[in-house]
């Protein structure tokens, strides 16, 4: 008996430490599903309730907005009565669409959130989807001063393009990481995984290159760039450093100010920031009425 005790007694220490370990994991799992991204604060320490640093959600949406309304401003009200003759019309309009284009890493990460925090992903995807088409209308209206205009379409179109791009990467992901991602999953062998992103990732390209998604002064195509920005986030988020790094290089390198952007991404503190539920639903409103109302300037101007 003394020798059966002995024997079974490792086993059940081993079992104690494997309980314990499961139960860590559940505690660790119970504190982050409370500490939900919306909060305004983060835990308290010492008994102080701290604000997190850097910028959430809600501040990026503010910025990459205003930086979007110049775009509009510029194609809408200032390029069709422009005088290429003068340099300095011709300087303050070149500026100002550079200067939207600082908005395309922004609202690339808003993106990767959404998709990997949604709790209705579907519904995630429908919503922009219906805003795209509700937009290109107006979107026509202020770029190209006409009420529909096939080569140059909004770029909404690619955010949910980027969207189906972005789960099926997550539904294929070997090792994804913990958070409200709620879309399909996809257990794969890593190489047939690998053929599928690569497989997607190229198809949404060429899908954006010949889309005309968000076209530029006839050079920048944001819908590419801002695929390009999706895919290194996807692929570099556990790796920030890197993934700021990498990202930058890419902004310079398509027009300098998609790089200057990576410095509000890399200062995100990964919170929402809405003081209502309703406030993320309003940029959807507030990007249709920029179009429109500065499209409809553009038309009776």
């Amino acid at each position: 008996m003394a020798s059966q005790k002995n024997f079974q007694q490792p086993q059940s220490d081993k079992a104690r430490r494997n309980n314990a370990m499961r139960q860590a994991r559940v505690n660790e799992q119970d504190r982050a599903a409370s500490e939900t991204r919306s909060e305004a604060y983060r835990r308290r320490e010492d008994g102080v309730v701290r604000k997190p640093r850097g910028l959430s959600m809600y501040q990026f949406k503010v910025t990459g907005l205003v930086f979007v309304i110049l775009g509009t401003l510029n194609t809408a009200l200032i390029m069709p009565h422009l005088d290429t003759k003068n340099m300095s019309d011709l300087t303050i309009s070149v500026i100002l669409d550079f200067a939207s284009w600082f908005a395309i890493p922004l609202y690339a990460w808003a993106v990767l959130m959404g998709v990997h925090h949604s709790a209705h992903l579907g519904r995630y995807l429908a919503r922009v989807v219906l805003l795209a088409a509700l937009s290109e209308v107006p979107y026509d209206m202020a770029t190209t001063q006409k009420f529909l205009d096939w080569h140059n379409n909004n770029p909404v179109w690619a955010v949910a393009i980027c969207i189906v791009v972005l789960t099926v990467m997550r539904a294929v992901e070997a090792n994804p990481v913990r958070d409200s991602y709620s879309g399909p999953i996809y257990h794969l062998a890593p190489a047939e995984a690998n053929v599928v992103r690569a497989v997607v990732i190229l198809a949404a390209a060429l899908w954006m290159f010949f889309g005309h998604f968000g076209m530029r002064l006839g050079m920048m195509n944001e819908g590419l760039v801002l695929l390009m920005f999706v895919v290194v986030f996807e692929l570099l988020h556990r790796h920030e450093n890197t993934m700021t790094y990498t990202a930058a290089m890419l902004g310079a390198f398509m027009g300098l100010t998609p790089g200057l952007g990576m410095a509000v991404v890399h200062y995100h503190n990964d919170q929402l920031g809405y003081r209502s539920p309703v406030t993320k639903y309003l940029f959807y409103v507030l990007y249709w009425a920029q179009l429109a109302i500065l499209g409809a300037g553009a038309m009776l101007a």
